[in-house]
């Protein structure tokens, strides 16, 4: 039986999902257990990435004058998470930002539908950098005063879990303390794969955003979080990982560089099973990357066949203001774009 999810808000009834054709993937099992990182990696073949483009070229509907990022595809493809500070009628006007989410009715056609996530999710303080799982779970980072942090002034930013209810919504938040720290945390990036389950994300906590991934136990809490080694690069921002859903294929974006452009561009890792380390980070091409933009927040689809980012390049419209782009690329089972 198909399921979808419902949203309701301020009276309006939304789909989360497919209406129809949209099917979100229900009743996953999430496994409690760790084991070796021991599996091989059955071989990836991608094509290179196509020359990005607005997801909204016009501004009229999900990118606006104002900013807007943090873009990430639910697993059904159909869905999209991001950040904005637009404003929305009867809500308070930023600049706090807000998760909203855009629907769309197939691959191939453009986003039609958008919609802010009503409260518990969305409060006044800043939430952004949406990651939404399977079994309509949903991470996503606040600003919201947290038992992780204590009483800090102001609050820093934490991440935290829901879970969509058929009949009660969406639940009450919950903050991931063994995770969140008294610094910021950004961009939850929740992988299972070969029988581990790995939650990768970017930390202040040593003063400068690092990359760190957390090892669920197997009582199903959160590991101790370790820093990843390899793709962080000394006196840079590392930031907002996102992992491919087998787990061999990271983007990040990263001051590195350069030193005469201190903007952060997107980079990449892979690797080639669970037990290897990542590759040595390499920045991604200009047809992903601008020559004097920034660009943040990357996220691949659950396929990798597309490249989502906020960038501060000039869209067609002339004007400033984070945008989202979308990069294309040839994949298993996949045409070149």
């Amino acid at each position: 039986m198909t399921k979808t999810l419902d949203i309701r808000d301020g009276g309006r009834l939304r789909t989360y999902g497919r209406p129809r054709a949209r099917t979100v993937l229900t009743g996953i099992a999430v496994m409690l257990q760790i084991v070796l990182f021991a599996s091989a990696a059955r071989a990836q073949n991608f094509g290179a990435w196509s020359p990005a483009v607005s997801i909204d070229p016009n501004r009229q509907l999900v990118n606006t004058a104002v900013n807007d990022g943090c873009p990430i595809e639910a697993p059904d493809g159909l869905t999209l998470f991001f950040a904005s500070n637009r404003l929305d009628l009867g809500q308070p006007p930023p600049p706090h930002l807000d998760i909203w989410v855009a629907y769309r009715a197939s691959e191939d056609e453009p986003w039609s539908e958008i919609e802010r996530l009503p409260g518990p999710v969305n409060t006044l303080a800043n939430e952004f950098c949406p990651t939404p799982l399977p079994g309509n779970r949903l991470m996503f980072v606040s600003t919201r005063p947290s038992p992780c942090s204590g009483p800090l002034t102001p609050a820093t930013a934490d991440i935290y879990i829901t879970q969509h209810h058929p009949v009660r919504g969406w639940l009450e938040p919950k903050p991931l303390c063994g995770v969140n720290s008294t610094a910021d945390e950004f961009s939850p990036s929740f992988v299972e794969a070969g029988g581990v389950t790995m939650l990768y994300f970017s930390s202040s906590r040593t003063g400068i955003q690092k990359i760190y991934v957390s090892i669920m136990q197997g009582d199903g809490t959160w590991g101790t979080p370790s820093p990843v080694d390899e793709l962080n690069a000394a006196g840079a921002v590392d930031a907002r990982p996102n992992v491919r859903k087998d787990g061999l294929e990271i983007v990040f974006d990263s001051t590195r560089g350069d030193p005469a452009n201190s903007n952060s561009d997107i980079f990449t890792s892979t690797r080639t099973s669970l037990s290897q380390p990542w590759s040595p980070p390499r920045r991604l091409g200009a047809n992903v990357n601008s020559a004097t933009a920034a660009e943040s927040r990357p996220s691949l689809s659950r396929d990798g066949t597309r490249l989502y980012f906020g960038s501060t390049r000039a869209n067609v419209l002339g004007s400033a203001g984070a945008d989202i782009f979308v990069s294309t690329r040839s994949g298993p089972g996949k045409k070149k774009p």
